[in-house]
């Protein structure tokens, strides 16, 4: 193998590393993203579950009119 070739696979070898790299860092951050995306949800859906309960006690076919 001539010695330009060489230094074309060792160049090209280098600049996959370089992408396989770059593409593991943002799989890392997307990751750490959509776990705190899942985190939020759960606390959303926590609220929201909190309040439909809140409004379902003070709905006013719960309530008993005033002359019972």
């Amino acid at each position: 193998m001539s010695d330009k070739k060489f230094i074309d696979l060792e160049t090209r070898i280098a600049f996959l590393e370089d992408a396989v790299d770059d593409l593991n860092k943002l799989a890392y951050q997307q990751s750490k993203e959509i776990l705190q995306y899942q985190e939020t949800l759960k606390t959303m859906s926590q609220h929201v579950k909190q309040v439909q309960s809140d409004i379902e006690e003070f709905k006013p076919q719960n309530e008993v009119p005033p002359h019972y």
